[in-house]
């Protein structure tokens, strides 16, 4: 792919991120084909992670830290809070239960003692089709709560997530699992 080529030509510290309003290509596990209509926010982002760090000992987290920061990036919205949008192990977004409106895929590569990491994910935002979408969610939300929350925007939410991914990122490094854990289990679907 471009941004794994890319990734090794650019200084340590840029961060690349690549965003599709229309994939053609994508990809879920096990080699499944990611269905993605417009309305869909999709990316792929590359960070670095040093293989002796706290989450480079524990590379498998970060597709947990990246559903985490999808959940997360609505759900910090003030008035946002309630929006039954949560995360399923091991990387799957959800509507509470019921239906999975997005997923997060990672690829990392070590090289020397960095882990290269590519993670790609993809959730509904604006398409009602083939499941449900977060402004589906927001809608419902507004009609049984008489609130009037605004729609969000793919761009938006992508911002958000890898805002909240950073974030989360630092907090495992000093702290370990134990940092994000408590966050995660609020939004687990059991």
């Amino acid at each position: 792919s471009l941004i794994g080529r890319l990734m090794l030509e650019l200084p340590e510290e840029m961060g690349l991120i690549a965003v599709a309003v229309r994939q053609t290509q994508g990809k879920g596990r096990g080699g499944n084909v990611w269905l993605s209509p417009v309305g869909c926010a999709l990316s792929t982002l590359h960070i670095s992670i040093p293989l002796h760090s706290n989450l480079g000992q524990r590379i498998p987290f970060i597709q947990h830290l990246v559903s985490l920061a999808v959940v997360e990036a609505v759900r910090s919205l003030p008035g946002y809070e309630d929006i039954e949008l949560r995360v399923k192990w091991p990387n799957d977004i959800y509507y509470s239960d019921l239906m999975k409106l997005g997923g997060v895929l990672v690829n990392s590569t070590l090289i020397e003692t960095t882990f290269h990491i590519l993670i790609g994910f993809g959730f509904n935002v604006n398409n009602s089709n083939p499941t449900i979408c977060i402004n589906d969610l927001i809608a419902k939300f507004n009609r049984e709560e008489g609130t009037e929350l605004k729609a969000l925007s793919a761009d938006c939410l992508i911002a958000r997530t890898v805002t909240v991914l950073e974030r989360l990122v630092e907090i495992f490094q000093e702290k370990g699992p134990n940092g994000v854990l408590p966050q995660y289990y609020k939004y687990w679907v059991h």
